[in-house]
This record gives structure tokens, sequence and C-alpha cells, in this order.
């Protein structure tokens, strides 16, 4: 068993007190253990009625789509905005599967040579009552809007749009984009996280997308109180006939672990989160609990570690290098996490991701040769620096911080961790690049390019490390063009092999499989790893839940 170190600040002590942060054990066997344990559904058809209440570690600094790449932004509006098209989901698709089906639009098209996408819209889509969009019609000018905003800001969505020449609007139901050249996947960029459609009353100022989020989703925001609670209701005129059948959706922002559990335990929540679930709790839980449902999805999430590469000695790529061959990847998801795989720049499930075999002969955990490494640096003793990460991520993450600070003293570099909220921690100190080292969890990107053009692109939205490479930039435009799906292939494993060699930041270690636990009484709930929650609106309680009638 491991010890562990952790040089915080004093909130840490708060957590270092509760019984979840207590060291890890169960090891990869209890995780192999663990199976997925859903009920086959065949509980009747959906009753309407009722909340859903959940718990989640921290909660959004502000709603606004366009200017915040954060998860908890965009968990937190998946529901109330819709994208053109989203990922399909249910009880025959695959946790994470690329199937696509229309949202606002109907159907789409694309041209023979790829470079006109066509959008039919759905007619009669209704925005919700809210002042000042009043429930009216969505239609193709509110796209035009939100793609106008989307440029002009530009936000992290810009990336998704790159490849965009011009857009146009021929009528109120059908949009034409114009691509500067081929780009085959152009319809699953628009099903991206962050790709939500905003009125026209958005992007004009006339309300505070910061503060207020009115959309076509299936459930209407009611109240929001930053870092307590979020509530909503279901949106009545959703296009959707029938749906959401649960009426209202209450979410408690609850950083400390060993309280979101109690109050599932208690019935005061019916749903835990996988997001900072291990494995010793989930065991615990199921236990005393036999009738919870257990979620247990493959690993997509990246955990990572990072370098900014503007600042002494991460410039110098043979020292990145060697911080990336000291980790014991294997280690610590055996021991910290259920399961998961390594995983190369491109997360392996996706189209064009390096194999997890190649990704770990390529970076293997070598302390001899990356001691080696640092001393051809000029580093042979080592050196001192500080690390960001956030517990908004939930307790696992700061463990495994605490396990990459043990690996590294072991090839000298002393790290001193730095534990900040999360809203200081994504925005003021990773986005600001205000920071040495890092470490979390990057966004679970929903295809090969998503990666590697938001953040290994010069030019990238998410490009918060410095990286500057011509060489690398004229690769990922090359592969975008491609259509031959094996030629295409095999120029994305060639770019994550660059980048392992060359460059060799961010540096991720590992996609973990995700423990999610439910109350019996839910239904019908097939998520997807998309920051979106529009499965919600095909959920629904049993009449045993707390509440119902």
């Amino acid at each position: 068993m491991r010890s562990y170190r952790l040089v915080l600040a004093l909130v840490v002590v708060a957590l270092l007190g509760t019984a979840c942060f207590s060291a890890p054990g169960g090891g990869g066997a209890g995780g192999a253990a663990l199976e997925d344990r859903r009920p086959e559904e065949n509980a009747g058809p959906p009753q309407p009625g009722g909340a859903f209440r959940y718990a989640l570690p921290s909660d959004a600094r502000s709603l606004d789509p366009h200017r915040e790449s954060s998860f908890n932004t965009h968990i937190a509006i998946g529901s109330t905005y819709s994208k053109l098209v989203d990922f399909k989901t249910g009880p025959d698709v695959p946790y994470g599967a690329p199937e696509l089906e229309g949202d606002l639009a109907e159907s789409w098209e694309t041209s023979p040579d790829g470079t006109t996408w066509t959008f039919h819209l759905r007619q009669g889509v209704r925005f919700h009552d809210v002042a000042p969009v009043n429930g009216r019609e969505f239609t193709s000018d509110d796209v035009m809007c939100t793609l106008q905003r989307i440029r002009e800001l530009p936000g992290h969505q810009v990336s998704q749009l790159a490849m965009v020449q011009e857009a146009g609007a021929p009528d109120p139901y059908t949009v034409v984009f114009r691509l500067t050249e081929p780009y085959a996947e152009f319809d699953t960029n628009l099903a991206g996280h962050f790709m939500w459609m905003l009125p026209c009353e958005a992007t004009r100022g006339e309300f505070d997308v910061s503060t207020t989020a009115i959309g076509t989703g299936p459930y209407v925001l009611e109240r929001w109180e930053r870092d307590r609670e979020r509530v909503l209701t279901a949106h009545p005129d959703y296009y959707v006939e029938g749906q959401p059948y649960i009426e209202r959706i209450e979410i408690s922002i609850v950083p400390d672990q060993a309280a979101a559990i109690a109050a599932f335990r208690t019935g005061q929540t019916d749903f835990l989160s996988a997001l900072s679930l291990d494995l010793a709790q989930a065991e615990r839980i199921l236990t005393e609990d036999p009738e919870a449902v257990l979620f247990r999805e493959q690993g997509l999430t990246q955990t990572r570690l990072y370098m900014n590469q503007a600042r002494e000695p991460f410039d110098d790529v043979r020292v990145r290098r060697a911080i990336a061959l000291a980790i014991d990847r294997q280690g610590m998801v055996d021991t910290i996490r259920a399961g998961g795989s390594p995983t190369a720049a491109v997360t392996p499930t996706l189209f064009g991701g390096l194999p997890s075999e190649e990704a770990a002969r390529l970076q293997p955990h070598d302390p001899e040769q990356a001691r080696a490494l640092l001393a051809e640096a000029g580093f042979p003793q080592g050196f001192s620096t500080r690390m960001i990460l956030t517990d908004g991520y939930g307790e696992n993450v700061v463990r495994e911080a605490q396990w990459v600070q043990q690996d590294l003293a072991e090839i000298g570099i002393q790290v001193e961790l730095v534990l900040q909220d999360y809203a200081t921690y994504f925005t003021e100190s990773f986005a600001g690049e205000n920071y040495d080292m890092g470490y979390g969890l990057q966004t679970p990107m929903l295809s090969a390019d998503d990666y590697l053009s938001s953040e290994w692109a010069s030019d990238g939205p998410r490009n918060w490390y410095g990286i500057s490479d011509p060489a690398l930039d004229q690769m990922i435009n090359e592969q975008r063009g491609e259509l031959d799906r094996a030629t295409r292939e095999e120029q994305l494993h060639e770019i994550q092999r660059y980048i392992m060699e060359n460059v060799s930041n961010p540096v991720p270690l590992y996609v973990y499989d995700g423990l999610s636990i439910y109350a019996p009484y839910l239904h019908d709930a097939w998520p997807h790893p998309d920051y979106g929650t529009r499965h919600q609106a095909r959920m629904w309680l049993g009449p045993e839940a707390p509440g119902r009638a």
C-alpha cells in the first residue's frame, strides 16, 4: 500500500478528516469483480411526474456556453438548450456510441464532394415560455445568430466551425453550411459538447446568458443558486410529445463526497455521480443496498498531467518526456479507479484513437530513463515545482495528484500540490495559463479532430499549454480533409505518435471506468458521455419513488 503525502492549503485538512479520504484499496481485482448491475427494463409504460434529485461536487461559474468550456457549465444547461443533431442513446445503443440522430434538425444531407451540408429543421419547436423569448418558435434565424456569436467572441466552439466558409438560411427551416474543404465528421462536430443553439434574444444581449438559460430543451431552468442548487421543471411544449416524464429535477452542490453518499443512503437523492465515486465506496453502498442499480460505464474521460511550456524547465521536451515516463499509470488506475486503459491524445475507443497497448508501449513507466533524460536536460538532481489541482472533480483526482507527486519525487522532482476551488483552477489558473504544472480531468471529446484541433493545434482554443509546432499543425490540418477512412485513421495514429515523441504535453495517463449508482425506482436512464442531458427527458420514476402520490 502506498503512503500518501499532501502539501496543500488548510482546506485539505478538512478532507483528510473525512472517512472517504482514506488511502484507497481494492486494486484492479476488486474493480474487475464489480460488474454492471442494471435491471432489465420491464417496469411497464413510463409514468409521468415526480422529482429526480442528485448531487454534484461543484457548480458552474457561469451558464454562458460560449464563454465557458467547463463541464460544470455545460452539464448545467445540458437539458435546457438543444443542438441541431445529438448522440443517440437507449438500451440498444452502447455507451458512448457515435451514432447520431436529429435534435433541432429533423434530417440533413451532404453533397457528394463533402463540402456542402444542408440541415432541415423541425417545424413547431418552441422555446421556453420565459421573457423575453416568451415561447416563440425556433427558426433558422436562431442558428445564424448562434453561429455569429460563436465566431465573434470567439468561443471555444470556434474550432468546431473552423472549416465553415459560409452559412446561410434560405428559409426559416433550412440551414446550409459550405465548407472550405471536405470534412466527413462535420455533423459530429455539431453534436459536440458545446454546440448549443441559443435564441437570437440571447445573442443580442436581451437577457444575461451567464445567469439565465432559455432554450428549447426538455427542461426549463426555474432557479439557480450558485454553489447551492439548481431546479429545473418540465418544458410543457417540448417537441417530443409526452416528454419529459419527470416533472422536476433538483441538483444540489455537495463538495463533500461523504455527505453526498449519506444523502443517497437516506433516500434524499436518487443518483450518485460517476464523477467522484470510487471502487471502495461503490462496493460498500451496493453491499448495504442490494437493490441499488450500478452503471459501470466504459472509460472515456482522460486523466491528465500537463505543463506550461512558456515556463522553464517545461520548455524542454526532455523534461516533459521524463515526467511522462515517471508515472506508474497501471498502478494508479488499479489502486484508485475501478478500471481503465492507457490512452494517447485521442481516447482509444474513438475512431483514430491509438490502441491502448501501443500507448502503453510508447510511454511506459521507466524511472531510469526518466532520470537519464533529466540529467541530459541539465537537472541531474531534479528540481522543485508546483502543481495545481482541484477537488471540484471529486476526491479521486486529489488522490491521483498525490500519486503523481510521489512518482515524480522518485526521479528527483519535488512537487508542491496547490489545491484550488474549481472556478479558480479552471478559469484563472488553467485557462489563464497561470501555472507551472497541473493535474486534472479533460473533457471526453467526441471525435479525434475535436481533441487535436482544440488542444494541440497552435491556435487551438483549449491549447493552454503553450504548444506551437508548425509540423504538427500541418498534420492536424491534413487529416481533416481526408475522406478515405483507412488513410485518415493512419494519419491520426501518426499524429499521436508524433505528439508522444516530440511534444509530450499534455500527458494523458488513462481513461477510467465510471461507476454511477441509481435508485431502483429510476427507469430508462441511458446517458451519453457528451455533456448534454437530453436523455433525462426519457427517464421516469416508479411509484415507489419518494414524493410520488
